[in-house]
C-alpha cells in the first residue's frame, strides 16, 4: 500500500489549508498565487510517490535476476526524478518573482531576478542536454538555492536599512523569507556534502531526517507568515 500521507506531505498540505484560509481575499496578486504553487507541490509529491513504487519494484526484480545470474527482458522503469526536475522550473519562477514583490519598496530588482532566472534557464537546459530529465538537476538546484539565498539576506538588508519599524515577530515577509534562507542553506550543504553522507549505510538514514527537518521549518515559517499576513499585520504594512 502506498504511503501517500508522509512528513513532507502532511507538513505540505497543512501549509497549504492554512494558506487557503488566510490568502484566499488577500489583495496581492503574489500572495493569492501562493495557494496555486502549494497546491501544485502537493499534487506533484502525490504523484512522485505514487511513481516511486514500481520504480522500485523494477529494481528489486533487476537486483533479484542479477543474484540469480538471470537476465530480465522487461522494460525499464525510470525513477520519479523527472517530476521533481518538472516542479524545479515552477519554484524558480514563483519563488523569484516572490522575492520580486518583496523587494519592490526598496529597489528596482527586475534586473537581478530576470538575470537570475536566465542563468536558471541557462543552467537547466544544460543539465537536459548532458543526462536528460530523468536525473537529478543538481547544479541548477544549487544554483537556485545559491541565489535563493542571497536574494534572501537582500531582504534582511533592505529591512535593516528601512526607516520604518517593524515587528520582526509578526512581520509576514520576515518569516516567509526566514522560511526560504533555512530551507535553501540546509539543501545546499547536504547537496555539497552528500558524497558525505553517502558514507553512512543506508544513507537514508541521514539524507531523509534532514530534509523532513528543513521542509518542516520552511513550511512552519511560511505557514506563521500567512497567518500574519491575515490577522497580526497592520492593514498599512500589507
Amino acid at each position: 500500500m502506498l504511503k501517500f500521507f508522509t512528513i513532507n506531505t502532511d507538513a505540505e498540505l497543512v501549509c497549504f489549508l492554512i494558506a487557503l484560509i488566510c490568502l484566499i481575499k488577500d489583495k496581492a496578486i503574489i500572495w493569492r498565487c501562493m495557494i496555486w504553487f502549494l497546491a501544485l507541490t502537493i499534487s506533484v509529491e502525490m504523484v512522485g510517490i505514487y511513481l516511486k513504487k514500481p520504480y522500485l519494484d523494477y529494481v528489486k526484480k533487476l537486483e533479484n535476476a542479477q543474484k540469480l545470474h538471470i537476465h530480465l527482458n522487461i522494460d525499464p522503469v525510470h525513477s520519479n526524478i523527472w517530476i521533481y526536475n518538472i516542479l524545479l522550473v515552477f519554484q524558480a519562477v514563483f519563488i523569484s518573482l516572490m522575492f520580486k514583490d518583496l523587494l519592490k519598496k526598496h529597489t528596482n530588482s527586475k534586473p537581478l531576478i530576470v538575470t537570475g532566472l536566465v542563468v536558471l534557464c541557462v543552467l537547466y537546459i544544460y543539465e537536459v542536454t548532458i543526462h536528460g530529465i530523468f536525473e537529478k538537476h543538481n547544479i541548477t538546484t544549487i544554483a537556485m538555492s545559491v541565489m535563493f539565498i542571497i536574494y534572501s539576506l537582500y531582504c534582511y538588508y533592505c529591512l535593516l536599512k528601512e526607516d520604518a519599524y517593524h515587528n520582526l515577530s509578526i512581520f509576514a515577509p520576515f518569516w516567509l523569507v526566514t522560511g526560504i534562507l533555512f530551507f535553501y542553506f540546509g539543501r545546499i550543504a547536504s547537496l555539497l556534502f552528500f558524497q558525505i553522507l553517502e558514507t553512512y549505510d543506508p544513507k537514508v538514514v541521514i539524507t531523509y531526517p534532514i530534509y523532513s527537518t528543513l521542509i518542516i521549518i520552511l513550511y512552519g515559517c511560511w505557514s506563521y507568515s500567512f497567518i500574519c499576513r491575515r490577522w497580526l499585520m497592520k492593514r498599512s504594512e500589507i
